[in-house]
């Protein structure tokens, strides 16, 4: 049985390839690739992966207490054009957004899924430029049942 966590990155990895409101042609949660390597169909290409994570007992403790937990989810999203970059990346900001926006719990596993912020890729090199989004996504669950 899979943890609520990964049930929530599962989801967002199937809204993102299921969707067809943005064309998004490589979706991995695997860091492991180069974009050289890929080739210029493959872009934009998406990384999705879970990030940072607060827990907090709202029931007393024990194996049946229950705890709110939010989670930070990372989409690093890559692009390889010279022009028009700003206005490329806000559309697939906002495409994104508005994507995750249709079930925000998750299938059921979460209470909410917002958009917190969005930072301008760093260090990116040409023809290729990225930006991240991190979204935090509130959920419940009780100790020892993930």
């Amino acid at each position: 049985m899979s943890s609520k966590r990964e049930m929530i990155v599962q989801n967002i990895m199937e809204t993102l390839r299921d969707q067809q409101v943005v064309e998004l042609n490589h979706i991995t949660r695997d860091p492991g690739f180069e974009l050289a390597d890929l080739a210029n169909t493959a872009f934009p290409a998406v990384l999705v992966q879970s990030g940072n994570e607060s827990r907090n007992s709202i029931t007393q403790g024990g194996p049946g207490a229950t705890r709110q937990c939010i989670m930070e989810v990372n989409i690093t999203v890559w692009t390889n054009s010279l022009k028009s970059v700003d206005t490329i990346h806000n559309n697939l900001l906002d495409d994104i957004e508005t994507v995750l926006e249709v079930d925000a719990t998750r299938g059921g596993n979460a209470q909410d899924t917002e958009l917190v912020t969005a930072i301008t890729g760093t260090g990116d090199t040409a023809p290729y430029q990225s930006f991240t989004m991190v979204f935090e996504i509130p959920y419940l669950y009780t100790k020892g049942n993930p």
